[in-house]
């Protein structure tokens, strides 16, 4: 990675930078934002009102007090702790026109909560292309280049990734094109990751049926990710009675998640490798022991072979394994079930 994606790929750093661009030239931002001709300021990370929190960028008038408006870089990260909440309630309190952008490599794609409004982060720092500063417009091409790079990296095989937060772009596409019954996330060990899922057939609202797909890390994208088809009862509840029918229903569906059946259904059977077990983390003679979250979403696990694939590709490959389990239990019955309430968290 080159040094100014070094910077990009943290967001302070990418903050900074923003705000240095500003410093230099206040010009381009008033357009982008469609504010009248005027000096402005950027203030990073000012705390505001207790627990509040700091956004990225605060833009004022010079010499102004108000806020004019408020940016949230974003990355690698999602928004969490409802932070874009606190942020949009405390500039309501302080200037009833405050814009509050939330800038991305997603641009339109992003869905912030309303009355926050998508800016592409290539839109932003590109606004400084023909600026009357020539470092700024200098700085504003390295920039946008980097970042025009990552965002066509998404899009392609996805061995072939380099820079730091196009797998979160990857899994937040992936989630975008499986709809409203996927999610992009992260592993505990903050590793991008997309949960799909859907109600399981014939068992109680808390059970669900899925894929998982994880990357192996930022920092070597380009090694095989996980790719896990699940059962799952109560995630947020995981007691002894949801461990015990997600162990039920899984055994059930056992046949559908093993690597033969999946590879039978997907348009790349080379696409997906397995171990000894055919996806099971072991098979003893006390039967088949899954991998596992919480005992309560037990899965089989493949590793994806991402010098073959594409987003488009594994989003159609979890698409296509969901709809196989979905049929496999249409066509079968199970006796399991479980009373424990929750959903997929």
């Amino acid at each position: 990675m080159t040094a100014i994606g070094r910077l990009l790929a943290h967001e302070n750093t990418a903050s900074d930078l923003l705000a240095y661009l500003i410093e230099l030239d206040a010009l381009p931002l008033a357009q982008i934002l469609g504010l009248p001709a005027d000096e402005y300021t950027a203030q990073r990370e000012v705390r505001i009102g207790g627990r509040g929190g700091r956004p990225d960028l605060l833009i004022r008038r010079s010499g102004g007090t108000e806020p004019l408006a408020v940016l949230e870089l974003k990355g690698a990260a999602d928004e969490h702790n409802g932070q874009l909440e606190r942020y949009a309630t405390w500039a309501a309190s302080e200037a009833a026109a405050a814009q509050l952008r939330y800038c991305t490599l997603d641009g339109d794609a992003a869905a912030p909560p309303k009355p926050w409004q998508p800016l592409s982060l290539v839109q932003l720092f590109g606004a400084w292309h023909q600026s009357r500063h020539s470092h700024a417009r200098w700085l504003s091409v390295e920039i946008t280049d980097v970042l025009q790079g990552w965002d066509t990296e998404a899009d392609r095989t996805i061995g072939k990734v380099r820079g730091w937060y196009v797998p979160d772009l990857i899994t937040r596409r992936i989630a975008a094109a499986l709809g409203d019954d996927a999610q992009a996330t992260r592993t505990k060990a903050g590793n991008p990751m997309v949960l799909a899922y859907r109600r399981h057939l014939g068992a109680p609202d808390d059970a669900w049926i899925g894929v998982d797909l994880r990357c192996a890390g930022r920092d070597a994208p380009q090694r095989d990710w996980l790719f896990r088809p699940f059962v799952e009862v109560s995630f947020s509840n995981p007691t002894p009675v949801a461990q015990a029918a997600a162990r039920r229903l899984a055994t059930h569906l056992r046949p559908a998640m093993m690597f033969d059946a999946i590879q039978q259904v997907i348009k790349d059977p080379d696409a997906l490798r397995t171990n000894r077990h055919g996806g099971l983390l072991s098979h003893p003679s006390t039967g088949p022991v899954f991998y596992h979250d919480k005992q309560v979403r037990l899965a089989t696990q493949f590793s994806l072979v991402v010098d073959r694939v594409n987003r488009h590709d594994v989003a159609d490959m979890i698409s296509t394994t969901i709809h196989h389990l979905d049929r496999y239990l249409a066509a079968t019955t199970t006796d399991a079930s479980a009373d424990q309430p929750g959903r997929v968290s």
